[in-house]
């Protein structure tokens, strides 16, 4: 049985790999988060925009559970160009949009947390109407949100920073809601802090067809606790039964209590 579960595998992923599309406006931090999660090497800078076209990363990962546990699957990651670089290649770019989202199982829009301006991204989340079904929506750079406080001890969000960092979570949910007719929540997260990866993940998995979602499952390349600060991990892993055990929030939660 396994091994038939096996040979089915890869011939689904032969014929179409399981694919993640992360696109957004131009800085919003596409291409280091596709990095920090898949551990890929797409090129990034701070100051100018690396993608021109979409750029596609075949990544071959582990599989960590299930019956088919060991087996390197491989991941596609498709990386678009950032929206609103100019309006010469604006045009250019959501024909591309149009033409590759659909091919994804998943897409992951990326709207950056500090950027107040969002009237373009709304207007092209209208121009995609089409594939709006299969995105999930992440708040990037989360950890830039006012008052630049995150406690780098625990590598959480501070109490002020965390209020502020939901207040425009929920904002920026309601508004794009209004723009797409139906309801959008955002998970937020930061790839320089490895911060909710795991939460964005599972959105990802939640959003993936159904058929395929069982594969996506095993193919992430962090951990739960990949955000907890190195001189606290052992403390949580040996109070919480191991790196599976359920009980392991619980353990981060008594352990991080009253230092948000």
């Amino acid at each position: 049985m396994r091994r038939k579960i096996l040979a089915e595998l890869q011939e689904e992923l032969r014929r179409k790999p399981l694919t993640i599309g992360v696109v957004g406006v131009s800085g919003v931090g596409k291409s280091t988060l596709v990095n920090t999660m898949c551990k890929t090497d797409l090129p990034t800078s701070p100051t100018v925009a690396c993608t021109r076209e979409f750029e596609s990363q075949d990544v071959s990962i582990t599989v960590r559970g299930g019956v088919v546990e060991g087996y390197r699957a491989k991941l596609r990651v498709v990386d678009a160009p950032g929206l609103g670089e100019s309006v010469e290649q604006d045009p250019g770019y959501l024909e591309m949009y149009r033409r590759e989202l659909p091919k994804c199982d998943v897409v992951l829009w990326l709207s950056a947390a500090r950027n107040r301006a969002i009237a373009l991204e709304q207007q092209y989340l209208a121009e995609l109407v089409g594939v709006n079904d299969r995105i999930v929506f992440g708040l990037s750079q989360v950890d830039l949100v006012d008052p630049l406080d995150w406690n780098t001890e625990v590598n959480l969000p501070s109490g002020e920073q965390r209020k502020n960092i939901q207040e425009i979570c929920r904002d920026r949910s309601e508004r794009f809601s209004a723009t797409i007719g139906s309801t959008v929540e955002f998970v937020p997260v930061s790839a320089g802090r490895r911060y909710n990866l795991q939460p964005l993940f599972s959105a990802l998995l939640e959003r993936a067809p159904d058929e395929r979602a069982w594969i996506f499952s095993g193919v992430k390349a962090f951990t739960a606790g990949d955000w907890v600060p190195e001189k606290y991990r052992g403390k949580v892993m040996r109070g919480s039964g191991g790196a599976g055990s359920s009980s392991k929030w619980a353990s981060l939660l008594k352990l991080f209590q009253g230092k948000w």
